[in-house]
């Protein structure tokens, strides 16, 4: 399992699109960007196109991303 990302952290409102914070994580951790990856929280899969609020993200949430490297 990779662990490179431990502990990041962003500042984003509950209104915002978390594809917000995945552009902000993409930035810092650029080698991500091209992968097919989705998150994971509460154990449920996040919705990219919706808000922290819709998909239920609260302050503190841990986030969980994997990658899809079927080929």
């Amino acid at each position: 399992m990779d662990q490179t990302i431990h502990n990041f952290k962003a500042i984003a409102k509950n209104t915002d699109n978390f594809s917000k914070l995945e552009d902000i994580l993409y930035k810092e951790y650029p080698n991500y960007k091209d992968t097919d990856n989705f998150f994971i929280v509460n154990g449920k899969r996040i919705n990219r196109n919706r808000t922290l609020e819709e998909n239920k993200i609260k302050n503190n949430d841990i986030l969980t991303l994997s990658i899809n490297d079927f080929d």
